[in-house]
Order: structure tokens, then C-alpha cells, then sequence
């Protein structure tokens, strides 16, 4: 057995991989039926389709040619993971457009082909849908703006 697509292969394993996490985590909860579904369904049901998912890219690996894996990056996995945590941070007391704008900004900076302008239009249209869908149709109780 030579595995002809490393990429699909470490794709299928972490699928997998993930979904037996899920497993794990949802096997206290009750399943019920599919007319009285409990709260173990859903997960278990997408745990389910990850897991199936993940066998179908491992056996694709084996089959099918593909691209390598390429060099893992540090310094973009960790940039990223900060801008989540500093917006975790940022939005109750900047609010959320301050907040959402610097999460763009700092994931879109490590990016190979990163620009400037259409960053910033980027996060002005993400802040906008997020204004928009979270505080005005969905009606969260948001900081928009920076408290005082």
C-alpha cells in the first residue's frame, strides 16, 4: 500500500481523527429517535459524517494521485490563533468593529498574497454583515461601538 496523496491522506487522518474526539465527547449524551431527536443526535450524526468523510480521503490518498504536503509554517498558525484570542479579548471593551476589523487584518497579514486595500475592504464588508446579521437581525446584545 503507497500512499500516492499525502495531502488527502494527513487530511483524512485529522477528519477522523476529529470525529472520533466528537464521539468521545458526545457518548453521555441520549440519542433519541429521529422524530424526538435528544441531544446526542447532532453530534453524533456529524461526528458520523466526519468520520466518514475522513475514511473516504484516506482511501482516495491510496488511489489517486495528488499534491505533497507542503512545509508546515509556524508563524501563521500562531498569528492567526493570537488574532482569535485578541478579539476574544478586544470586543467587550473596543466593540465589535474594532475587534472584527483587527481579527481581519492580523490573519489576512500572514497570508502569501496579502494586500493592503483589499483587506481593509474585506474587513469593512465583514464588519458591516456582522453588525447587520449578529446585532440588528439576530438582535445579540453586542458592543458595537467601544464602551466608555
Amino acid at each position: 500500500m503507497r500512499i500516492r496523496a499525502p495531502k488527502d491522506f494527513w487530511s483524512g487522518v485529522m477528519f477522523c481523527g476529529f470525529a472520533a474526539i466528537a464521539l468521545f465527547a458526545a457518548r453521555g449524551y441520549s440519542l433519541g429517535s429521529a422524530g424526538r431527536m435528544g441531544p446526542g443526535y447532532f453530534p453524533l450524526l456529524l461526528a458520523s459524517l466526519l468520520g466518514a468523510l475522513g475514511v473516504v480521503l484516506i482511501g482516495r490518498s491510496i488511489l489517486i494521485g495528488g499534491e505533497p504536503v507542503a512545509r508546515f509554517r509556524v508563524l501563521p498558525l500562531a498569528v492567526i490563533a493570537t488574532a482569535i484570542c485578541l478579539f476574544g479579548v478586544l470586543i467587550e471593551p473596543l466593540g465589535l468593529i474594532v475587534s472584527l476589523a483587527v481579527l481581519t487584518l492580523m490573519s489576512a497579514w500572514v497570508g502569501a498574497q496579502f494586500r493592503l486595500t483589499e483587506t481593509v475592504a474585506l474587513a469593512a464588508a465583514l464588519v458591516l454583515f456582522c453588525v447587520a446579521v449578529f446585532v440588528y437581525a439576530l438582535g445579540l446584545p453586542l458592543n458595537v461601538w467601544p464602551s466608555m
